[in-house]
């Protein structure tokens, strides 16, 4: 599969499907891996980041009508571009809400209770 024989049609509703993830997703259209497969790539990119998503020509002229197909192709966009934003560096395993517990119980404790002020001194 070529890209060169995508039709404008084909070209609009891709355009529109990125669109609808990211206005700011910079895409383009790649040739597949073997001569002979109905699929091509597109390439992602957005502030030095980059991702890539294969298509299968089928569904995209599928989604032309089926918002089935569209929306299939737009989760795919969507989990590829969110997986660019990734920071491998630093992941977090056990998620937002553990470790916020985890940081809340390492500060020490105020204790509520006051000792009341005495003027008398001890009890004899």
């Amino acid at each position: 599969m070529h890209v060169r024989d995508l039709s404008k049609q084909d070209e609009t509703t891709l355009r529109e499907i990125v669109r609808s993830v990211d206005k700011k997703l910079d895409y383009s259209l790649r040739d597949g891996a073997e001569a002979g497969d109905s699929n091509f790539t597109v390439h992602l990119s957005r502030e030095g980041r980059q991702g890539d998503v294969t298509v299968r020509m089928e569904d995209l002229r599928a989604a032309h009508t089926d918002t089935v197909s569209r929306n299939k192709i737009r989760q795919r966009i969507k989990s590829s571009r969110d997986h660019m934003w990734d920071d491998r560096l630093v992941k977090d395993v056990l998620g937002t809400k553990a470790a916020r517990m985890l940081k809340e119980s390492g500060q020490p404790e105020q204790s509520s209770f006051r000792r009341p002020f005495n003027r008398r001194g001890p009890a004899r």
